[in-house]
């Protein structure tokens, strides 16, 4: 039997790893099979203190750092015969502890404290606790409409049109808290996940095949099964890196759902075809043969929205301002373009086309403007101001619209211009039959038009402004519709 070395047993060779995990990440499957022996003579010592027991933990099976874990360690190498040493030994096959899933899931709590979103190592309350809090300020339940309070937070900054303002960690620093089945998913590994399935790791979340907006679905705490309290799924993680057999082993072996929207994090509850257009590069051939197979899956729901901000799959595709990716998608849904209908922020698929990308592409010298535009088209979840976050009203400092707008201005290049025209011709053209797909005199929750989002972009192009004020009824809404702040397009045009 291989001979282990202080190198070995030594506990602090890294940070972020411990014995169980070097031995484990060894493709020497010797190494980890001496460790486990060693470990399982000396692990009812009664002999040994404190300090010795601690560094005989750490040569079990199961201990995590950080979300790391022995069973994680063996995927990443591909081993399949460290991984079965490992569940032979006892290894938990989630691959996480319970609680540490749960630490993390409430930084994705609707209603979380602003400081939960900074918590990069320190523990967070429990779910149940802040789910509580949450309720006194009037989230009753996860997945509830939108409160007048979390409105008025959106009108103090440029959040993205499909999310929250903060948008959820997108500002921790530390790994994210996969299960070891959505980690072998994420490499491709059908042989490791089908022995982790076969151990009992958790995936009861993730093979109900009814998808509801029930606010029991989404209410938990922090004794939920694992599965429930992660925010991601294996189908996910497999769509995100081109996984294509992955992805069809999921969905025809596995049984789990076309439709998951993890649970844990409300927010940011991307079903899987809304994921691919929103998380995954579109321009990775595995990536489009995911979508094509996901897209001939007999049970997608290809008109399934998130939950809380009810995007459609057809919404993402606008925000592209990719005419033959909006075209396309659009032959699939039953409906067509007209399916989509408006989001819970009232946003018509022409709003989301004559959004800014980012805050840097307002007129900022505009006042009105300032006052009038708080949402942004961009589906990049990890862009952020260069300028000082905006907190929430009770945490501090807070930077003005102006402060952040006003930073490096964009305006509008002739190929965006290009792009943003032709999206908005693709959703003219489908007015014919389908009249609400680009009603130019729709207002959202801020009472703006399609118009008041194409004024106050830096450098739109004439023609864009021309052809949308041309629609029924553009003249008028022009000169007429006002937001909330009381406000025209027309006051929005020009410095």
């Amino acid at each position: 039997m291989y001979q282990l070395t202080d190198w070995d047993l030594d506990e602090k060779v890294d940070d972020d790893d411990n014995p169980a995990i070097r031995a484990a990440a060894n493709p020497n499957s010797a190494v980890l099979e001496a460790l486990l022996a060693y470990y399982k003579s000396r692990c009812d010592d009664k002999s040994l203190n404190d300090y010795e027991q601690r560094l005989i933990t750490r040569c079990s099976p199961s201990p995590t750092i950080a979300f790391r874990s022995p069973i994680k360690a063996a995927i990443s190498i591909n081993s399949a015969e460290n991984l079965r040493l490992l569940l032979a030994a006892g290894a938990d096959p989630d691959g996480i502890l319970r609680w540490e899933a749960a630490d993390y899931s409430v930084r994705f709590i609707r209603g979380r404290y602003y400081s939960d979103n900074f918590k990069y190592y320190a523990h967070c309350d429990a779910r149940s606790v802040v789910l509580a809090k949450a309720r006194e300020h009037g989230i009753v339940h996860p997945v509830c409409p939108l409160t007048e309070g979390e409105l008025d937070e959106r009108r103090r900054w440029f959040p993205m049109f499909w999310t929250e303002w903060f948008v959820p960690g997108r500002s921790l620093r530390k790994g994210r808290a996969w299960t070891a089945l959505e980690e072998a998913a994420g490499y491709g590994r059908p042989e490791l996940f089908d022995l982790l399935r076969a151990a009992g790791a958790d995936e009861s979340a993730w093979v109900q095949q009814s998808e509801s907006d029930d606010p029991e679905s989404w209410n938990f705490d922090e004794s939920a099964p694992v599965s429930f309290l992660t925010t991601s799924s294996p189908l996910h993680e497999a769509l995100y890196w081109g996984e294509q057999a992955m992805v069809r082993h999921l969905l025809s072996t596995c049984g789990h759902s076309p439709n998951y929207r993890p649970r844990a994090a409300p927010t940011m509850a991307l079903p899987p075809l809304s994921h691919i257009l929103v998380r995954c590069d579109l321009d990775d051939e595995n990536v489009h043969n995911c979508l094509v197979d996901l897209l001939a899956h007999p049970r997608l729901d290809l008109n399934l929205r998130t939950p809380v901000f009810g995007i459609h799959p057809l919404h993402f595709a606008t925000a592209h301002h990719n005419p033959k990716l909006l075209t396309w998608l659009a032959g699939f849904i039953p409906g067509g373009l007209a399916a989509a209908r408006t989001t819970a922020l009232g946003h018509t698929l022409l709003h989301i086309a004559c959004l800014p990308l980012i805050p840097n592409q307002i007129v900022a010298k505009n006042p009105n403007v300032l006052k009038s535009i708080h949402c942004i088209r961009t589906v990049d979840y990890r862009w952020h101001p260069r300028a000082k976050l905006l907190p929430s009203p009770t945490c501090g400092e807070v930077a003005t619209a102006e402060e952040i707008a006003s930073i490096d201005p964009q305006p509008l290049t002739v190929a965006e211009q290009q792009a943003q025209l032709a999206t908005i011709r693709v959703l003219i053209e489908a007015r014919q039959g389908q009249e609400e797909v680009a009603d130019v005199r729709a207002k959202d929750v801020d009472g703006n038009t399609a118009l008041h989002y194409l004024a106050g972009t830096l450098n739109t192009s004439d023609e864009t402004i021309e052809l949308v004020r041309g629609l029924e009824g553009g003249e008028e809404a022009w000169w007429e519709a006002k937001n909330h702040w009381g406000l025209t397009p027309s006051q929005l045009w020009g410095e």
